[in-house]
């Protein structure tokens, strides 16, 4: 029989009985930190922390930076109790309103418990952008490793802060920020065998929502005068612009209420960095795709200036027969524009990219450099249709076939001379059948690229504005549509109605909560309207209006024009004409489907391995293939919010797979579990509690080669399974019927997925290949 060793101080028993009438999860230990019993009896040592009362005025503590631009604070230390026989999860209870990108980090044993970032298994909390709970209480739990508890009745632990994290660097000092607050207060740790929490403790309420957020329509203004200005400055600018500012002249002339519209000097602006490019490409080849002034100028090449040419096609006609200017004997502009973006188009179709978003901008590129060659009526440009198929390729449409080798024969992989180490599968498609991307599982953030998949329907289009490939449309829309389910009802900073995107169970989301978003997450390079105007489907059109109506696209513009970069400029063009468009739409009762008061639903999609269900106020989302970037781990993340609480856990789980004989064994670094994101080594880190274990390795197709250890067949299985409080999530991901073993029940269940109701003596239930079941039952509900 298990033995739980229960060690609470007087108020920890007291935080139970105060809850409602709900049986609390049993647990094996719990600290109340701020509670003298309670720290007494885990040998608490606090001096490095600071005592505070905060949510609900309860105690808790927190740490402070170990001096001024100190990256960590000091260790807060315990003891804590385990079972050496079972599976141990720990919970930490933390208040949903705190808005802290600071970290906290669990050592036991001289170990790091969690990977920093975007690990299988989290650190003890990532930190929030926003409040992702007001007014309530949020929990986060994570398996303790078996190799730290076996044998053993108790930890000595600790728990630590340090500031926020930057991204894509390998230098510590440039990966872990410094503390710029303290952390965020910290009331309890749990230990408990149940991977589901039921605490027992007062929970708190949603806060009166605000009418709406401050921003208004005056922001419109703002941009709009912003945007005149840049055009301004780079119309008066002393010699040639970059090849984005070029682009972002062609694009605003096409807009009525810009400066640059019906303006000839925006053609002459455009040639003279035309022969600019030019020259440099004389000069040094490589600068069509090597150029500091933008981003990731190898994936685009030439492109941005290809649209150009296109957008602004009567109007550089004047100019392209004369030569270059500045070149002693230079060649006509149309055949030297001609000769650069050829080889900018070479370039990229010989180092293509197998992440969705890359590839989408990848193929932009190949698209407009041709674009611009055939606006140039150069005898260089290839077939319009030779050039859209890449563009089935990235939406999904047809299999990823990579870059192209010497010949133009296909290689499947991102560098044509790459194929030795990597080599995607024949069949490989960038998005599942339900219209989510690969990469590898669920992403959310980083999956928001309804943006780079608009423009890529758009570039079809004959004329600016008009209707594109209808292929490329329907496709697009699936997209939208799957992605409507993981945007879910929040508050926002200042109090008001919101949705916010979902991060928790995303394989590349680092942030907490996910942003404001309704039909598309804005970003650097696009507005929040785009793919509903640019199709005006009138579901999406419809979810424009709800964020319109709630006052967060006005929000959203606000916090977007606090950044004053000029990629932030560009993606903006369009947020005018597209809110005069929502604006006008009709009103009606369409809302986003996890919205209170919609119908309930389940969303499925086995190949992402993800669930999002909708069950009454509660709103559940699990990734059962969860960031098993090179084996299968056997692990499945939930994101669990009813009114009163909000969940995030990480669980042992029920992986069937097809064993390929290989293994991959975690590494030593406490950094990153898997993936090919760079490693930041810190000073003296302690070791990954996870460091050596075995995780064995899916069959993937014999043709498939990956390297890195991203790999988007090693982790996945062919039937997963989890339960998490009153929920089981049965996936089929295979090509057979699976017999699913149902648990005994004290009452019927149902089905949420077929709503059908289940015998409480039913012992199994058949599952077809493709099919998901999600059984819940109100009798494990525990729930508040």
């Amino acid at each position: 029989m298990t033995r739980y060793r229960l060690i609470l101080g007087a108020s920890a028993l007291l935080g139970c009985v105060a809850g409602e009438a709900q049986a609390a999860t049993p647990l094996i230990d719990k600290i109340v930190f701020g509670d003298a019993a309670s720290e007494a009896a885990h040998a608490v040592d606090g001096s490095a922390s600071e005592h505070v009362e905060a949510g609900l005025g309860l105690a808790a503590r927190r740490l402070p930076p170990t001096g001024p631009g100190a990256r960590f604070s000091g260790d807060l230390k315990f003891t804590l109790a385990v079972d050496p026989e079972i599976q141990n999860y720990a919970s930490i209870r933390l208040w949903g309103g705190d808005v802290n990108d600071g970290k906290l980090t669990l050592f036991c044993e001289g170990r790091q418990v969690g990977y920093r970032h975007l690990g299988d298994v989290e650190i003890l909390d990532i930190g929030t952008q926003a409040p992702p709970f007001a007014g309530r209480f949020t929990y986060r739990t994570f398996p303790l490793p078996l190799t730290l508890t076996k044998g053993r009745e108790a930890l000595d632990c600790a728990i630590r802060a340090s500031g926020p994290y930057g991204v894509y660097t390998q230098q510590f000092e440039t990966f872990q920020k410094p503390m710029t607050q303290p952390s965020r207060p910290v009331y309890a740790l749990y230990v408990h065998a149940d991977p589901f929490l039921e605490s027992g403790d007062p929970t708190g309420q949603a806060p009166p929502l605000a009418a709406a957020p401050s921003a208004g329509p005056d922001v419109l203004d703002e941009l709009k005068a912003r945007v005149n200005r840049e055009i301004d400055r780079k119309l008066a600018q002393p010699g040639p612009l970059n090849v984005l500012e070029v682009q972002f002249l062609a694009r605003a002339a096409a807009l009525s209420w810009t400066r640059a519209h019906a303006n000839p000097a925006v053609a002459r602006k455009v040639i003279e960095s035309g022969d600019a490019f030019y020259a440099h490409f004389q000069a040094d080849p490589k600068s069509v795709h090597v150029d500091a002034s933008r981003t990731n100028a190898d994936w685009d090449a030439m492109g941005p200036f290809g649209r150009a040419l296109r957008l602004l096609q009567a109007d550089v006609a004047p100019y392209l027969d004369a030569p270059v200017a500045g070149l002693e004997g230079a060649p006509r502009r149309r055949e030297a524009y001609a000769a650069m973006l050829d080889a900018g188009l070479g370039y990229i179709l010989t180092h293509r990219r197998l992440y969705t978003n890359q590839s989408m901008i990848v193929d932009l590129g190949v698209y407009w450099s041709n674009e611009g060659l055939r606006s140039l009526a150069s005898p260089l440009a290839r077939p319009e249709p030779a050039m859209r198929r890449f563009f089935y390729e990235s939406m999904g449409l047809a299999p990823w076939t990579g870059s192209l080798d010497d010949a133009g024969r296909p290689t499947y992989s991102s560098s044509a001379a790459d194929t030795g180490s990597f080599r995607s599968a024949d069949d490989y498609r960038l998005f599942t059948k339900a219209g989510l991307s690969k990469e590898l599982g669920f992403v959310g953030s980083y999956g928001e690229i309804l943006d780079w998949a608009t423009g890529i329907y758009q570039a079809t289009a004959s004329t600016p504005g008009g209707a594109g490939d209808p292929a490329l449309r329907d496709q697009l829309l699936k997209m939208a549509r799957a992605r409507m389910a993981f945007r879910y009802p929040g508050i926002d900073a200042e109090g008001a109605r919101t949705m916010l995107l979902e991060a928790p169970v995303g394989w590349r989301d680092p942030v907490y909560p996910g942003a404001s978003t309704y039909v598309q997450k804005s970003g650097w390079d696009n507005t929040p309207f785009n793919v509903a105007v640019a199709t005006r489907d009138p579901q999406l059109m419809a979810i424009a209006r709800q964020a319109l109506d709630d006052g967060q696209y006005y929000a959203v513009l606000r916090d977007r024009l606090k950044d004053k970069g000029q990629r932030t400029t560009i993606g903006l063009l369009d947020a005018y004409d597209e809110w005069l468009a929502v604006k006008a739409w009709p009103k009606s009762d369409v809302r986003l489907p996890m919205t209170q008061g919609q119908p309930d639903f389940v969303f499925a999609d086995p190949e992402d391995g993800v669930v999002a269900v909708k069950n009454g106020k509660e709103v559940l989302y699990a990734s059962l293939y969860w960031r098993a970037n090179c084996g299968v781990n056997r692990l499945a993340r939930f994101h669990y919010q009813t009114p009163a609480v909000d969940r995030i856990a990480t669980i042992a789980s029920r992986v069937d797979f097809e064993p390929s004989g290989k293994t991959c064994v975690r590494r030593a670094t406490p950094h990153i579990s898997a993936g090919s994101i760079p490693i930041v080594a810190y000073p003296g880190e302690e070791p990954a509690a996870l460091e050596g274990e075995v995780l064995p390795v899916a069959k993937g197709p014999p043709e498939a080669r990956y390297k890195d250890q991203d790999n988007p067949y090693a982790g996945r299985g062919s039937y997963y399974e989890a339960t998490y409080g009153p929920y089981l999530i049965a996936m089929n991901a295979g090509t057979k019927p699976v017999a699913v073993a149902l648990p005994k029940a004290a009452g019927e269940r149902l089905d949420l997925v077929t709503r059908r109701k289940v015998a409480a003596g039913a012992g199994s239930l058949a599952l077809a290949p493709g099919q998901t079941a999600v059984i819940y039952s109100p009798s494990r509900q525990g729930r508040r």
